[in-house]
């Protein structure tokens, strides 16, 4: 049996054997629908975020549904380790992979051990790339430096960001430090994180944790100071937004595989939403309206009447920020020219598109890099799309002003869903 792999596995804390209590972590990561991440067991490669969709006892498998796909090269029978919180403490254990299930769901083998990997107070929330949250803090030395990057995590304790820039701040020049210059215990008197939901700046004090390359990067982990009465409303309200949001369905969900036919009816035709928030001025559906507002999108299309078309149903639908391009060669361009700009969903018409090539589009798209994640929308008028295996690359349904049924998809592969 493949589960064999596994015996022998420590982790780093003490593990524990106890089938029935692992059983039951696993439900309730699963009626949590938490979001935890699985590495490949000692590799290199960047952790996948994922959560349980389905649990199968007769067979020991976990069903895990991921938000990008893994290669299609890997074998059956690879080891992963998953990590992930349970109560006051962190976990990891060791799971075997069985095959894919379905788009973006995969098999796993049931953990027959975990071990604690350590002992953290508060639940911590992950934050994706494209969410924009953004940290600066600066130390407390002299001539002194910023560091800024966006947000990986974020708990009442502290959080966890990516450097992206390191800048002396008496003569504004970037530096590129290697894991020494980040010693433990760093104190930074100015943390301030930009674009939280509801909280445009958060300001604290903190101390460096930890530091670790992941990848090629480099992630710090900073513990929050002591906070004033305002501060901590302020950091709880957030973390209480995220949390409903993720009971209410914005975050992941337990829905059933994507790609058969629509996820739900578009999001006009219900009622009103579920309050989420303790003021009960935020809905998901508020916050997804919001999204679609904010969303820059680049239309590349011949210009005519199907690009008017189009563009008026994509407004309809809520996506107010809408720049054209005549060819897909020319929105290519432009979106290379502006690489301080947001990132844009792209949407390219296949057919009677003038030198299109899916190999430019992914080629920028290795230039922008993983952090700055460039999702494309494939529409062809009077052909079912089909659904991809690349979660950024999608055949998508042709908007149609008047009928939404085609919005959750975009929804979806703009990451408001």
């Amino acid at each position: 049996m493949s589960q064999a792999k596994t015996v022998g596995w420590t982790g780093r804390g003490e593990p524990l054997e106890d089938p029935a209590l692992i059983r039951q972590t696993m439900e309730d990561l699963r009626q949590l629908e938490a979001e935890f991440s699985i590495k490949v067991d000692g590799a290199q490669t960047l952790p996948y975020t994922s959560w349980v969709h389905s649990i199968d006892l007769k067979k020991g498998q976990l069903h895990l549904k991921l938000i990008r796909p893994l290669p299609h090269e890997l074998a059956v029978g690879a080891s992963f380790v998953m990590l992930f919180s349970a109560g006051d403490q962190r976990f990891e254990a060791p799971c075997i992979f069985q095959g894919r299930e379905a788009y973006l769901l995969y098999r796993f083998t049931i953990p027959v051990l975990m071990a604690t990997c350590d002992r953290r107070r508060h639940r911590r929330f992950p934050f994706r790339p494209r969410e924009k949250a953004y940290v600066v803090v600066q130390d407390a030395s002299v001539p002194g430096h910023g560091i800024s990057g966006p947000l990986v995590n974020l708990c009442q304790g502290g959080l966890a960001f990516r450097v992206d820039r390191v800048m002396r701040l008496n003569d504004h020049l970037r530096i590129t430090p290697g894991l020494g210059f980040f010693d433990r215990g760093k104190s930074f008197p100015m943390v301030k994180i930009r674009d939280l939901p509801n909280l445009p700046v958060f300001s604290a004090r903190g101390v460096l944790t930890h530091s670790m390359e992941r990848g090629g990067e480099i992630i710090l982990g900073l513990q929050f100071g002591e906070f004033k009465e305002a501060e901590l409303r302020e950091i709880q309200l957030v973390l209480t937004i995220r949390e409903n949001l993720q009971r209410a369905g914005s975050g992941p969900s337990g829905e059933g595989p994507r790609d058969p036919g629509p996820k739900r009816p578009p999001a006009a035709a219900k009622g009103p939403a579920t309050r989420v928030s303790p003021a009960g001025s935020q809905t998901p559906d508020a916050l997804r309206r919001l999204g679609r507002r904010s969303t820059r999108l680049v239309l590349a299309m011949a210009p005519g009447t199907d690009r008017d078309q189009v563009s008026q149903a994509l407004r309809g639908g809520g996506f107010q920020r809408l720049e054209q391009a005549d060819s897909l060669m020319q929105a290519l361009a432009d979106i290379r020219a502006e690489p301080t700009a947001s990132t844009p969903l792209l949407v390219v018409e296949t057919l009677a598109q003038d030198g299109f090539s899916m190999a430019g589009i992914r080629e920028l798209q290795q230039e922008l890099g993983a952090s700055c994640e460039l999702p494309v929308a494939l529409i062809t008028r009077g052909d079912a799309f089909a659904p991809s295996e690349d979660p950024l690359i999608r055949p998508m349904p042709w908007p149609v002003g008047g009928d939404l049924a085609w919005l959750p998809y975009w929804d979806d592969l703009a990451g408001l869903d």
